[in-house]
Parts: structure tokens; sequence; C-alpha cells
């Protein structure tokens, strides 16, 4: 998806790919999404193996290590059916002993450049427990939980997590006079 980037903390080189291009990594992307949420391999890997082009995606950070390539960083794009106009972000996780360096921040504005620039969509939601404050830095507001079931939009009242949204921006000039 990306050259490499140098990070805002380090000059660390990582890339950000889509999994389904890198399927040498993915026991590394399940060892990391399970250290934070742990479920079956089998799930994880189901999961994993549906990203594709278009939704669902996931995206993998990833730096150059002495013995090879390595995963840092991991977040899933999925469609939301009652707005085609958006996407939910899920599954966000940052190794823990990265985390603190702009690696998530990274990870996330290159997602949002994907959404943004390639799927052209206009707004991102997600939900979180206990990272408001570091998606309010990157530009989301709080609103309510969603539901990313179904064919119709509704709140998710059954979450105790937190939803957040980011619209694209867009100039809109207004012309006067004709």
């Amino acid at each position: 998806m990306t050259p490499p980037t140098d990070s805002p903390d380090t000059k660390e080189a990582f890339n950000v790919v889509p999994i389904h291009k890198h399927k040498e990594l993915m026991d590394q992307c399940i060892a990391l999404i399970n250290s934070e949420w742990p479920r079956s391999y089998t799930a994880r890997l189901w999961s994993l193996e549906s990203s594709k082009e278009t939704l669902p995606t996931s995206f993998v950070l990833t730096a150059n290590a002495k013995a090879g390539v390595v995963v840092l960083a991991h977040a899933k794009l999925s469609p939301i059916p009652a707005d085609r106009e958006a996407v939910f972000v899920e599954s966000v996780v940052v190794a823990r002993e990265r985390r603190g360096q702009g690696i998530g921040k990274l990870l996330m504005r290159e997602v949002e450049n994907h959404c943004f620039q390639n799927l052209r969509l206009k707004k991102i939601y997600l939900s979180t427990i206990d990272q408001e404050a570091f998606y309010t830095k990157l530009g989301y507001k709080l609103c309510s939980a969603i539901s990313i079931f179904g064919s119709r939009p509704a709140a998710n009242k059954s979450t105790k997590k937190s939803g957040c949204s980011k619209m694209r921006h867009v100039e809109m000039k207004v012309v006067t006079g004709l």
C-alpha cells in the first residue's frame, strides 16, 4: 500500500500493506491480534483470509528486523451495509512493546488515506473502550456506537464501547452570480 515511511518518533522504516498480498505474515498477525483479544487461531485465520481489495480489508504495519519482516500493528476495514459511503475500522492493535512510538498514528493515517482516497468513502466509524483520547487526537469525534450489521442504520445500544467517527474533508466552493 505504501512505500517505506519513517515513523514520527524514529528513523525506522515501516510499510503498511494489505494482508491478502502478504500471506506469509498471517501467523504473526494472528499472534498480535490474539495478544490483545484471544480467539481461536482458525477464527482469526478465517477473518484475515477474507481480506481483499474491496472490503473487508486487513492492513498490517511492518518493519524490517534482523530476522526478517515483523508485524507491529493491524487494522481491519469492514463494510457497513446500511451506509455504502462509510467503513467500520476494527481490531486496531499495536504490539505492546511498540506502543507510544507513533506506530498507531502512522497506521491510522494510512488506513484513512486508503478509505478516503482509494475507496472514495466519506466517513470512517470505529469503536473503543479505552482509546478515546488517541482517536480524538487523530480528529475523530465521539458519536453513538453503530451497528455494522443489517441494511438499515441503527444505534448499537448493547455495547459499553464509545463510538467515534471521522468525516472526509471536502472543500466546497460556492459559485454565485449565475
